[in-house]
Formats: structure tokens, C-alpha cells, sequence
């Protein structure tokens, strides 16, 4: 940067362009500041690079090319990107001035954004992602931070390019994880390429958080959320809010699948399915009335011109300095310089630090982190492997063992435990619950039994178990239903009916009929008189119901069997309640009843005989 008068006080300029006026932000890769373009009279922000990122010539390198590329993008939801360049080895890019403020102001101020305000911010960021990854570029931290809103509701998304340059001058050191792990997707916390889909990962965890107004994943340490993104689902947003549909329930859990494969195909595809969505939300205020709810933010006061003075404040105002004392305190300031950084690294590289690995076996991986993160050791998950003893989510091995010295810094490997082994689960249905039961504990399966009744299975056999196939983890438990047969049922109404029908009544039912009778002076003979268990009342299927039937009176006139053939006598005797004895007349056809003793109308009882005279 050079300096230049400016009536009593002096304005840092850089390139003699740009006229630094306040830094208005910090970041991982440097510090913004808002700056006047001298030649082109606009407001534009500049980013300038850390000192510790412009000694690197790899990121350097990196960052003219992603630059070049940002520059080229020219979309109305991405900050534009004029200038680049160096001077003093003083690395800065030249952007749009967004007036406006970020989405994470938005949520520190109202906590969630409504469905529709949250559509819209989520649908203007895709339209930029589909021009930025259709031009090659990838954003890979993509944040609320990263998304601005002006006061008319534009989103604009910024830091685009750089990133990429940022994660591969940090890919040289081991175990290193570029950018915000809260929002990071799997595959760049397992270390591996980032494309368009780890951006709409990302972009699903910031949907849920403008929808719920928190992170779906918390952690006590970096590692412990990164490890949740590896071994958990994104859970739904309307767990967490009220007025959330299924609808962006089933938005936020496709963006987020672990599995790239699984996620939309494009950000233009993601756009048309939440497009699809939002025509059924309730409307909200706009996002330009939201930005402009938002109090102002205060002034720093922190200058150029007060970072100057800082420079200078031990020089009276008074004195003009001359050269050579400008000269003699810049020796001594680079004397100084000197002996600070040869102090620094004498302390960094030649004095050891070392610390003991702890002992983290059984440790749940997230307590595991923290204990490895206290003593100064990095972290990384390997894949887990199954085991019959430590539950699922507890460190199985680590590399090194405990007791190893380690500088600290040095990276520990968390084998994880996967739970028991998978094995193939039997299929018991039907079988006894005997059998089954043996079948489930030879593959290791421990058997819970629930009872249930059944119209079909006999009692005793397996109607279902759970889980019905498939695998499942050895040891888990399959519980099986086995039917107690025939649910009761109802005894149906049969008093009043002949006993014919009542007995096909209490068949059809599922019931044995056992029949009694009695004499009846009310009751015509042959109808069902009673029925135990009674009727309405419930009973088990296949039990037996007993019917009282109607004999009709004990002692009644006799009828007439005259004119009738011995078989019609016989069975109106019979339905009479009285016995016969046929007398056939010698020398006659023996086809007709002639006469009867006793006489009909004569008083007998039931079950008497009467004698029938045939000729």
C-alpha cells in the first residue's frame, strides 16, 4: 500500500487506485475493507490476503488462476469480481460493494426465517450456483456468511473462487479438512474432491438452518460434528418448527443425503423441485423488508487513516522526521522483526512439544475427539469395523496406541465400531414357536415372542416376526407373533329357530352344536328353546354351543295316520313325538293306513306307540 497527502491527515492507497476508507469484515483468508475506486469513481470492497497466505507460492499461484475465473462470472445473485492483483507483496481482489447485510445477520436478529422467506433466499442461491458450477467453479463453504442480501432482496453469493484456492494450499497438510465443518459435506470431510453436489450439501444444511434457526449437527469439537455428518441423516426441519411441510422435509433430507449419488443432479434440478414447493407456502413479508428491519450496524472507527496513526502514534505531531531517521527506526523495527520471528521459530520447530496419547478405547467417538483435541492431537475417522462387544459409535482401535509420545499437532486415527456383524435373518413364519425359536438362536439372534389371535394360523405358529428378513446385527433382537388362534366371537341369535337352522347358524359361526331337549306346552316342537353361552355374549372359536330344542306337550290327542302310506304315518308319527307298529292285513296291497289304535283324538303321551293297520 502507498500513502498520499490528503490536507492533514493521509488515506492508505493501494495500487494508487483504490482509496482505503474502513475494513468492514475479517475472515479465514483476510480482511475486507471497504475503498473508494479513484478511477472509475465507485465504491467497491477489497480482500485482502493474509501475509501468511501470500508467502505461499503454491496459493498464490492458485489464487491468480481462481480469480481469473471468479472474474469471469457476471450474474445478478454472484458479487462481481473486478480486479485482482499485487503490490508490496500484498495480495487483494476487487469486488462489487454489496450494500446490504449477510443471512447470518438475518438469523442472529429473528432467530428463522419463515418457509417463504427461506425458499426464496435458498432459490435465488441455486440460480447463482447453477452459473457458477455451468462455469467450472465450485464454491465448497457455502454459509449463511457467504450469502448477502441487499435492501431490495437480491441474494447476492460471494467468495466464489476462492475458496478452491484456499482448500488446496491447506490440502499439503495431513488430516486437514478446508472450510466450515457445520456445513461441509462428507466427502470433503473423508478428504475427498469436492463438486457441484458437496455445494448443494451444503446448501441443504443452510435450508435447515434458516428454517429451524439452528444447526441440525452440534458438537462439543470440530471432529464430533464432522463425525455426525459422516454417521447420521440430516433429521427433519419440522421437528424443530411448526409450520414446516413434509414437503421441505423431503427437500432439506434430499440435498443432505450422504450419499452425492442420491442428491439432485444440479442446482437447476434442486431449483425446480423447491420451485415446486413454494407455490403452496404462506406468503411472508419480502427479504428487502427483513434487511431493512435490521439495525445499523455501528462503525468500528476503525479507519485507514486510525490504522495509520497506530503506525505513528509514538511520533510527536510537531516534528517533521527526516529520512534518515526513517531509515534508522525501520532498521530497528526490521531488527526487531527479526529477532521475534527467529524467537517464534526456535520455539515452533526447535523446541519440542510432544504430549502422551490418552487411552481412548470404548470412549463414544465425540468424548474421544474432545480428550484427543484437549492434549493438542488431531483427529481422523477411519472406517469403522464390526464388532460383537462395543457398541456402535464407540472407538474400537486407535492409531498409535496410548502411552506413544507424540509431537503435538500429530495426527490419531479413530477405528469406530460398527455394532455386531450383520447376518441373514431366518424366515419363522408358520413354523412353531418351538422351531422358530430354535431356527433365531442358532444364527445368534436373541427371540422376543408376542402373542396375538388369528383367523388362519393355528394357535401356537409364528403369524410374523420383525425384522421379516433381510440382515440384521448378531445378537439383535427379532421379535415373533404367534397366534392364539381364533379371536371369540360373537354367539349369533338362534332362539325361535328350527333346530335345522340354528345348528347351520352356530356352524357357519365356527361353534360345535350339542343339542337338548325339552317338553314345551308354549313351544311348538322342533324350535330352539334356549342356548348356552347365550346369544350376543362372546365365546372361543371352535367351542362348543348347546341348544335346548322344543318336544313339544307331553300329553296330547293322539292324531290321525288313516289314508296315509306307512312311510308319510311313520314320519308324521315321528314329528308327533310318538313311536309306530305297523299291522299289515294278509291278502291286501299293504299301501294304505285303514285305521289305528289308539283312535285318533285319544289322550297319549310322548314317545307312546300307536299301532297302524295296513291294507
Amino acid at each position: 500500500m502507498t500513502s498520499g497527502a490528503a490536507r492533514g491527515h493521509e488515506l492508505l492507497t493501494l495500487d494508487g487506485r483504490y482509496h482505503v476508507l474502513e475494513r468492514i469484515a475479517a475472515g479465514g483468508m483476510g480482511e475486507v475493507f471497504r475503498a473508494h475506486d479513484a478511477v472509475l469513481a465507485r465504491e467497491v470492497a477489497i480482500k485482502v490476503l493474509h501475509r501468511s497466505l501470500a508467502g505461499d507460492q503454491g496459493f498464490v499461484d492458485r489464487f491468480r488462476r481462481e480469480a481469473r475465473a471468479a472474474a469471469t462470472l457476471n450474474h445478478p445473485n454472484i458479487v462481481a469480481v473486478y480486479d485482482w492483483g499485487a503490490v508490496d507483496g500484498i495480495y487483494y481482489m476487487v469486488m462489487e460493494f454489496v450494500r446490504g447485510r449477510s443471512v447470518r445477520d438475518l438469523l442472529n436478529a429473528g432467530g428463522h426465517l419463515a418457509p417463504a422467506q427461506a425458499a426464496e433466499v435458498v432459490r435465488q442461491t441455486l440460480r447463482a450456483l447453477e452459473h457458477a458450477h455451468a462455469n467450472g467453479i465450485v464454491h465448497r463453504d457455502l454459509k449463511p456468511e457467504n450469502i448477502l442480501l441487499t435492501p431490495d432482496g437480491t441474494v447476492k453469493l460471494t467468495d466464489l473462487g476462492l475458496a478452491r484456492a484456499f482448500a488446496d494450499a491447506n490440502a499439503t497438510h495431513a488430516g486437514a479438512v478446508t472450510g466450515t465443518v457445520q456445513y461441509l459435506s462428507p466427502e470433503q470431510i473423508r478428504g475427498e474432491p469436492a463438486d457441484p453436489r458437496s455445494d448443494l450439501y451444503s446448501l441443504g444444511i443452510v435450508s435447515f438452518e434458516l428454517l429451524t434457526g439452528r444447526l441440525p449437527f452440534t458438537g462439543e469439537t470440530p471432529m464430533a460434528i464432522a463425525y455426525q455428518h459422516l454417521s447420521n441423516r440430516v433429521p427433519a426441519p419440522s421437528g424443530f418448527a411448526d409450520d414446516i411441510t413434509p414437503d421441505l422435509d423431503g427437500f432439506v433430507a434430499s440435498a443432505t443425503d450422504p450419499d452425492r449419488e442420491m442428491r439432485p443432479e444440479s442446482a437447476a434440478a434442486m431449483r425446480v423441485d423447491l420451485d415446486s414447493i413454494a407455490k403452496s407456502l404462506p406468503a411472508a413479508r419480502g427479504l428487502g423488508a427483513l434487511v431493512g428491519d435490521l439495525p445499523e450496524v455501528a462503525s468500528t472507527g476503525e479507519t485507514t487513516e486510525t490504522i495509520a496513526a497506530t503506525v505513528t502514534r509514538t511520533i510527536p505531531r510537531t516534528e517533521r522526521l527526516r529520512p534518515r531517521r526513517l531509515r534508522t527506526i525501520a532498521r530497528l523495527l526490521l531488527a526487531l522483526l527479526i529477532v521475534a520471528g527467529a524467537a517464534w521459530g526456535v520455539w515452533t520447530y526447535v523446541v519440542p512439544h510432544t504430549t502422551t496419547v490418552p487411552t481412548v478405547y470404548g470412549f463414544s467417538v465425540d468424548d474421544a475427539s474432545s480428550t484427543l483435541d484437549a492434549v493438542g492431537l488431531m483427529v481422523t475417522i477411519a472406517d469403522g469395523r464390526y464388532d460383537l462387544e462395543l457398541p456402535q459409535g464407540t472407538v474400537l482401535a486407535q492409531d498409535p496406541p496410548e502411552g506413544t509420545e507424540l509431537e503435538q499437532g500429530a495426527q490419531v486415527t479413530l477405528i469406530p465400531s460398527l455394532g455386531p456383524p450383520p447376518v441373514a435373518v431366518p424366515r419363522v413364519a408358520g413354523q412353531t414357536l418351538a422351531k422358530a425359536t430354535a431356527a433365531l438362536r442358532a444364527e445368534g439372534f436373541e427371540v422376543e415372542v408376542e402373542r396375538d389371535y388369528h383367523d388362519t394360523v393355528p394357535e401356537g405358529s409364528v403369524i410374523s416376526q420383525a425384522p421379516a428378513g433381510g440382515r440384521a446385527p448378531q445378537g439383535s433382537t427379532v421379535t415373533v407373533v404367534v397366534s392364539r388362534g381364533h379371536a371369540p366371537v360373537d354367539v349369533p341369535v338362534v332362539v325361535g329357530e328350527t333346530q335345522a337352522k340354528a345348528e347351520k347358524l352356530l356352524a357357519r359361526a365356527g361353534f360345535s352344536v350339542a343339542v337338548s331337549t325339552v317338553f314345551s306346552d308354549e313351544v311348538e316342537r322342533g324350535r330352539v328353546i334356549g342356548v348356552s353361552p347365550a346369544e350376543g355374549t362372546r365365546a372361543d372359536h371352535g367351542s362348543t354351543v348347546t341348544i335346548t330344542v322344543s318336544l313339544g306337550p307331553e300329553e296330547f290327542p293322539a292324531p290321525s295316520f288313516t289314508q296315509m302310506t306307512p312311510s308319510q304315518a311313520e314320519r308324521a308319527a315321528r314329528e308327533a313325538g310318538l313311536n309306530v307298529s305297523f299291522f299289515n292285513i294278509p291278502g291286501t296291497p299293504q299301501t294304505t293306513v285303514i285305521s289305528q289304535t289308539p283312535t285318533a283324538g285319544t289322550i297319549v303321551s310322548h314317545g307312546d306307540t300307536i299301532t297302524l293297520f295296513v291294507a
